[in-house]
């Protein structure tokens, strides 16, 4: 998505099982690349997962 991806909108680069489709590559945005995942932000499945990162978009939208 080179001119960014709008808070709520799938990135196209996720899998059917949601996983990055560019991970390790050149072209994967600096953005993912910089974001650590830890136990806070993942917790104890993938639903909390999205979650978090859904309520991160949105703290974070201009």
């Amino acid at each position: 998505m080179p001119q960014g991806k709008p808070a709520g909108v799938r990135c196209v680069q996720l899998t059917d099982d949601n996983r990055c489709a560019i991970f390790g590559r050149p072209e994967r945005p600096k953005v993912c690349g910089g974001l650590k995942p830890d136990a806070s932000m993942c917790g104890p499945d993938d639903l909390y997962a999205l979650r978090w990162l859904r309520e991160l978009e949105q703290a974070t939208a201009p």
